[in-house]
Order: structure tokens, then sequence, then C-alpha cells
């Protein structure tokens, strides 16, 4: 007796017809039930026989269809899209991980049709406007963000604040990052910012860098799509791998927080590999230094992928070159910024490893001498989470790897995300995941491409994927402008307010109101500053201890004054601040 079959057609007939009538009706219960779905009103207002009765009809009328493509097509939209609408409405990225492991048994169990292969021209079309609908939907919440007063001091006040200084004398000067004029780069050596000053001078507002950080982060898909194509893919797979980068949490995340030079990483790095994919040395060595630009611990990229190639016997020269080459960069910068700047940041980062108080080399002696407290730090406490954060997107791709040289380009994410205690590097809401992320992204077209059963479908799983936790993410970003018109009374309010400093002032004001008063020579960030600005402008929005008292008892005078949203004042005594 044969289970498999019922009538002329085998079980999963059936069963993909089940699924295909029931998550529609999943879909459209969540998002019509009128309440969230965790909650028990949720179930008081639907009818159990009802929704029975209609799942019914609905199989009986998919099994009037005798193909399988659109019913699997069907099941599996309304199955994601079931999945989003849930993970949006809990906000919560445990639970959106638990939907992409449903997704993939979903995807793994059924037989999913064969597709009409896109076009080079269709793949070209759709990765540009793929980059252009990243940066509108980025950037353009990014700069509803700015406008509603909401973009912080760090990390996009004292980088707009940088670019006026650029504009204006060509050097990365900056007065709030450290409490005093200084240069960016005693802090951060980023010389790949001037990349962005051209077109900043032609269009200089703060919002103009909130567009172009998306847009650099998107255009990595140019160098994605490229390395799919030299590693023999199909261009619906390299698709697929740029629906992935662009819907990414990591790199979503890292974008949303305003503006870091890290964004440079994901497509330089890119490039690099490309390069060195295709044994072109010069290109490769051009786009080694433009990513040991982007900051002190850029080696760290680079040195890896060199590293990498060098034991994956491809252009040996090139690949010990560039291996060398960034390692006496960091050598040379980090020598510079300790002489001449403040430093690289070791101890706040690696401090738990430096039990001598030593530098970097205390760290290699310390891992090389107690390796298992090293592996404690780098699977600790939430570390497991930001784990899977960065990889489940990929459905596990960057870890099916047949070649363990690969295993060189996880250097970085242990290095960078995991050894340390600093909490912003192991949170993909940050911009420390871009040079991690992209490496991830070259193990996982490259692992895929030695795959021989199931391809196809982990790819599909990690499209889905990453549209279920851009849901549970980033999707209620998209609230922005509706919060922005609600907020008018108040936004105009502090626009009146910050019209009363004149432009040549020096000002103290607080993280929120920093970058909107970043166009001039003098600002400081009230939370942190112990200097004496002429003008003060302080946030009463979020923090109710807010007070102007302090400030009059300093021989300040109110200029303008909104409970609970905005006060200005103005120091008639002569700018101690100088």
């Amino acid at each position: 007796m044969k289970l498999s079959c019922v009538g002329k057609q085998p079980l999963s007939w059936y069963a993909l017809r089940l699924l295909a009538a029931l998550f529609p009706l999943l879909t459209i219960t969540a998002l019509f039930a009128g309440a969230v779905f965790t909650e028990k009103a949720f179930y008081t207002n639907l009818s159990f026989t009802f929704l029975l009765c209609v799942w019914a009809l609905i199989f009986a009328a998919l099994c009037k269809v005798r193909g399988n493509a659109f019913v699997y097509c069907l099941m599996v939209g309304a199955a994601v899209c079931y999945c989003c609408v849930c993970a949006a409405e809990a906000q919560d990225w445990a639970f959106g991980i638990a939907c992409c492991a449903a997704m993939l048994a979903l995807v793994l169990f059924f037989e999913p049709p064969r597709f009409p292969e896109p076009g080079k021209r269709t793949l070209w079309a759709a990765v540009i406007a793929l980059i252009l609908l990243y940066t509108l939907y980025v950037g353009g919440l990014c700069c509803v963000q700015y406008r509603r007063y909401r973009t912080p001091c760090y990390d996009f006040g004292l980088f707009a604040q940088m670019f006026y200084y650029m504009k204006e004398t060509g050097r990365c000067l900056v007065t709030c990052e450290r409490d005093r004029l200084l240069s960016h780069f005693a802090v951060h050596f980023s010389p790949i910012y001037y990349l962005f000053l051209p077109v900043y001078v032609l269009l200089p507002s703060p919002e103009t860098l909130l567009v172009l950080q998306p847009l650099t982060v998107a255009g990595a898909a140019v160098p994605l799509a490229l390395l799919c194509r030299q590693k023999g893919l199909s261009n619906a797979a390299a698709l697929g791998f740029c629906v992935c980068l662009l819907m990414y949490p990591a790199f979503m995340g890292g974008c949303f927080w305003y503006l870091h030079e890290n964004c440079f990483l994901t497509p330089l790095l890119l490039w690099l590999i490309l390069f060195f994919e295709k044994g072109k040395t010069l290109p490769a060595f051009v786009f080694a230094l433009l990513t040991l630009c982007v900051k002190e611990d850029a080696a760290v990229y680079v040195a890896a992928v060199a590293l990498y190639y060098l034991f994956a016997s491809k252009n040996y020269k090139c690949s010990v070159s560039v291996l060398l080459f960034s390692v006496a960069w960091f050598v040379a910068v980090t020598h510079l910024m300790g002489a001449f700047g403040l430093g690289i940041m070791d101890r706040s980062r690696y401090g738990n490893y430096m039990y001598d108080g030593g530098g970097l080399f205390s760290v290699v002696r310390s891992v090389f001498m107690n390796p298992a407290y090293a592996l404690k730090e780098i699977f600790a406490g939430e570390k497991y989470l930001f784990a899977l954060q960065m990889l489940a997107p990929m459905c596990f791709l960057p870890l099916a790897i047949k070649k363990p040289a690969r295993l060189v380009l996880l250097i970085p994410l242990i290095l960078v995300n995991l050894m340390t205690r600093y909490v912003y590097q192991y949170n993909i809401g940050y911009q420390y995941t871009f040079g991690s992320g992209a490496l991830l992204f070259c193990m996982a077209l490259s692992n895929y491409a030695e795959q021989k059963r199931n391809r196809n479908r982990l790819l599909l799983c990690a499209v889905l994927s990453c549209a279920i936790l851009f849901c549970g993410g980033y999707a209620a970003k998209a609230d922005a402008p509706l919060l922005y018109r609600r907020e008018q009374t108040q936004i105009s309010s502090i626009e009146t307010a910050l019209s009363l400093i004149p432009a040549d002032a020096d000002v103290s004001a607080s993280s929120f109101l920093l970058a909107n008063l970043s166009q001039r020579r003098t600002v400081y960030e009230l939370e942190s500053t112990k200097q004496k600005a002429q003008y003060v402008a302080v946030d009463l929005r979020f923090n109710k201890e807010n007070s102007v008292e302090p400030f009059i008892a300093e021989g300040y005078r109110v200029l303008y004054h909104d409970e609970g949203v905005i006060a200005i004042l103005q120091r008639d005594a002569p700018n101690e601040s100088g």
C-alpha cells in the first residue's frame, strides 16, 4: 500500500496546496485582525470556523490547478509576507531568526519550479534600480531624521562639521569630537573621506552626506555581481546575492547610524577581491591602498584577503606584496597616530586582554599564552545573537566551506567584532560590520559556487530571510515621515530658536541639535564639553532633568525658551573658549 499517494497525486502535491491556501489566509488575518498577533484580542476578533471554511474553499480551488509553479509561488510569497508582517510587529531579532528557520524548512521540503534566466541587461537594470531604491529609502529616511533633529553628534554631527571645514580649508578639522579644535586624523586616519568632498562642495549640506553613505554601500552590489559572474554563476544567482546585500540587516543597521568611514569597506573590499580573482595586480594594489585609507584598522581586512589568496595559490607575488604592504601600513599609521595624534583606541576596545597594561602586542601575547580565555571572550554574552544576525540572513552559506583556506576570511569577524568587549563592535546597529560582512558575502558566493545540491534553494531562502529580518528590524523606520508631519509645531519651534544664533557664533549644543548647527567653525557637544561658548542650545525633548537654571547661574541669559522643547541662551561676557 503506497502511503505517499492520495488518488493520482503524491502527498506533497496536496501539502503544497494546503500551505498555499493557508498562508494567504494567515497574512490577511495578521493584517486585519485589529490586534497584534501576540495579544489575546487577536483570537477573540476571529472566527475559527469561518477561517477553516475559507481555507477549505481556497484549497479546493487550488486543487483545480494542475501545475505547481503558480501554487509554489503563491505558497512561498504568502509565507514570506506572513513572516514579514509578524516580524515587523514583533520587532524581535530572535523571533525573526526563528521565522527564517521555518522558511528554510519550507523551501527545502518543496521542489521549486524552474524560472527563466534573466539576461545580462536585465541583471544590470535590476541592480541599478535596487541601488537607487536602497539609496532613496535609507538616505531619505536619514534626511527626515535630520530634519526632525534626531541625528546625534556621534557619529554624524562631528562629520557634518568636519566636511564644513574640509570645504572651507581642505583639512579634516572638527571641534566637537574631542572638545577642542583638532584634526579627525588624530582620532582615526581616514583620508578616504576626500572622495566625498567634490560632491559635498557642489551640494554643501549635511543631508548630502546622509545620501552618500547608503549610495556607497549599495554600490557594493556592482562588484558583487561581477564576482558572481567571475565565479561562473548564473544571472539569477548574481541578482539573488545583490538582493541579499541590499537587504542585509547588518549593512542596513550601519547605514541608519548616519555616517561613518567604515561604509567604504563594503564596496572597496569586494572590488579588491574581484581583482584578486581576475589576477590583475595593479587594480588590486589600487583598491588595497584605497581600503587602507578608510581607517587605521582596515589593514586587518586587507591582510586577511591577501592571506587567503596566498593560501589559495592565486597570484602569489601579488598576495605576498599586498600582505606585507598592509602590515607595514598598519605599523606606520599606528606609530604616527601615537606620535602626533591621540593614538589608536586599543585599550578601550581590547583592554580585556591587556593584563600588563601594554599595547596591541600584549593582546597577541595574551591570546598565545591563554587561548581558552580568548575563546571564552569570543562566545560571551550577546555575541551568540550577533553571530546569528550576521550568518542567518545568508542561510549560513559562509560556513558551508569545502576549502579550509577560506576560513582565513573569518579573521576580521573574530578580531574586530567578537574578541572585543566594546559592545558597539558586536552590534549590527553600528558601523563595525561593513568590513566583516563584505568578507562573509565573498565566502557565501564562493561556497555557493562549489555546492552541488540544494544551492538554489539555499540562496532563495537567503533572499527571503533577508526580507524577513529587514521587516523585523528596519521597516518600522518608514514611520519617520509620518512622525515628521506630526511634529511640525515642535520642529517649527526648534527652527525659530536656532535661527537666533548667528552663523559665525560659537555654540554648545545638545547632541541631537548639534548636526543642524554644524556648519560653523566652533560647535561643542553640550553633554561633554567643558568650554564656555557664546551661545547654548539646550534640547529639552528627551531629558526631563534638563534645565536652563544652571546656565543662568553661569551668566547666560535666555533668548528663547519653549518648555519641553528647546532653550537658547546667550553669554554676555567675553567668550572664554577662545
